[in-house]
């Protein structure tokens, strides 16, 4: 099969329940290891947007826990 450039990543339950009950300051503070983690030049993500991108999620993963439904995330890398 050949790779269509997709990828689909299935959060764990565990994971979606902490980012849902994460607060402000443990989103920041992941944010600051995360971005202090990068392995590449082009993997370089500021503080501001991995704490935007981490609350997003959170609020995403809120509503998920609250209705019962699994949490998805596609990307595209051609």
């Amino acid at each position: 099969m050949a790779n269509d450039g997709f990828t689909v990543f299935a959060v764990p339950e565990p994971l979606c329940t902490a980012l849902a009950a994460a607060g402000r300051d443990r989103l920041r503070a992941t944010a600051l290891a995360w971005t202090g983690a990068v392995s590449e030049p082009d993997d370089e993500i500021s503080l501001d947007n991995a704490v935007d991108l981490l609350e997003r999620l959170s609020a995403l993963a809120s509503s998920r826990v609250e209705e019962q439904l699994d949490l998805y995330c596609w990307d595209f890398a051609p």
